[in-house]
């Protein structure tokens, strides 16, 4: 589906959608807890990837306007688990069907399929999962999982959910650099509140084994600082936008995004429960996005509209995403008259923009998102391709964007 944007005069306040990560998160932790209700889980279509591949092994949901309601039943013995699009469903559930014994073939569309797996099954089955073309033969036991950090967090992150559940005690190794942080961090802080127990080592995790999760009391999903990226972006590059639903305290790596508008110029105000932002002075930076690749796309748009050069480096993981998002900056920001290339590992963009133009989705929902916001500020109308894709992540966004005064053409 495709839409055309036009010049549009930003401002107004709008609620960050909830946030992805903890969704994933509290539904896996919620369902092996035995069920419950979590307060503003997000319907996108990542989270229900993960929601119906439980479903084979029992999960029931139902969404109403408050969140989303988790009972378990009786599930299937065996056969397929759809992905979708997901790459934290996938990753994440693996080793946790691995550890329950569950021999379910894993699947999802084709670009999920191309990401990078190998190491996570290297792992998996060295410690009894036997696991081939993502069929699951076999169960896991206690032991050592060595992992490499720098391909996906995702990885390190299923493995710390699935461990707790194995008779004995486990170490993960964690063999170079670790790659997103923030996002371990979050799973560490969930699987916390379910009264599940992981020591951090100088080698990466120990895992005590026979744990139970437990329900908490109150389960709630924050605001999402990634999504939340692209509406403070807006307020970044215009009179004002005021973002709510955003913690102060939050073990999201893609906070850094405030400080990363600070760095370019922008004004940053905290308010209540979120942060004002508007244009200023904007100038070109050095951004190191080894923990926040997530927003390395919107960032880009920031430094087409600010003076001077902007390095964004450590951003190779960008080619394994979605889509390869270092060639759909590069395209994208070309046809806006922006001069950016891609150098050993670095970004390398030099402030300039021009007249509208048409961008590519490339099914990538941060591609859509930041395309839109570039399309906002450009001269002339813009055609942006593939729209639907943001409902992987925002499906809300359009309507969002509309709030604060952004004019679209078309359906979604």
């Amino acid at each position: 589906m495709d839409i055309l944007v036009n010049p549009s005069t930003i401002g107004g306040t709008v609620i960050a959608p909830p946030s992805k990560s903890y969704s994933h998160r509290y539904i896996i932790s919620t369902f092996l807890s035995g069920g419950g209700f979590i307060v503003g889980a997000s319907p996108s279509k990542d989270v229900l990837a993960t929601l119906n591949a439980l479903s084979t092994i029992g999960l029931k949901y139902s969404f109403n306007e408050k969140g989303v309601d988790i009972s378990v039943g009786e599930g299937l013995e065996k056969g397929e688990v759809d992905c979708d699009e997901s790459g934290s469903t996938l990753r994440i559930l693996l080793p946790i069907f691995s550890a329950l014994g569950k021999n379910f073939q894993f699947t999802g569309a084709k670009s999920l399929l191309s990401r990078p797996m190998d190491n996570l099954v290297k792992t998996l089955n060295a410690n009894g999962a036997e696991i081939e073309n993502l069929k699951i033969n076999g169960k896991l036991s206690s032991g050592t999982y060595e992992i490499d950090g720098d391909i996906s967090s995702q990885f390190i992150t299923g493995l710390i959910m699935a461990l707790p559940l194995l008779s004995g005690d486990s170490k993960i190794i964690i063999k170079g650099k670790t790659v997103s942080k923030g996002y371990i961090d979050i799973t560490l802080e969930v699987i916390k509140e379910f009264g599940i127990k992981v020591k951090k080592t100088s080698y990466g995790y120990y895992v005590y084994g026979s744990q139970t999760y437990k329900k908490p009391k109150v389960v709630k999903v924050q605001g999402d600082y990634s999504n939340g990226a692209f509406l403070l972006s807006l307020g970044a590059l215009s009179k004002g936008v005021t973002v709510l639903n955003l913690p102060k305290k939050t073990s999201q790596g893609d906070k850094k995004i405030v400080f990363a508008l600070k760095k370019f110029g922008a004004k940053v105000k905290r308010v209540k429960d979120g942060y004002f932002v508007k244009r200023g002075n904007l100038k070109g930076a050095l951004i190191n996005a080894q923990d926040i690749p997530d927003i390395v796309q919107i960032l880009s748009v920031i430094a087409s509209f600010s003076k001077g050069v902007t390095t964004i480096k450590n951003v190779e993981r960008l080619k394994i995403k979605e889509s390869d998002r270092i060639s759909g900056i590069v395209n994208n920001l070309s046809k806006a008259g922006v001069k950016v290339e891609y150098k050993n590992g670095s970004l390398i963009i030099d402030g300039g923009v021009s007249n509208g133009s048409e961008f590519l989705g490339d099914n990538d929902h941060r591609t859509v998102m930041s395309a839109i916001v570039l399309a906002t500020f450009l001269d002339g109308e813009s055609k942006i391709l593939g729209v639907e894709a943001i409902n992987k992540s925002y499906p809300n966004f359009i309507l969002d964007y509309k709030k604060l005064g952004g004019k679209i053409d078309g359906d979604i």
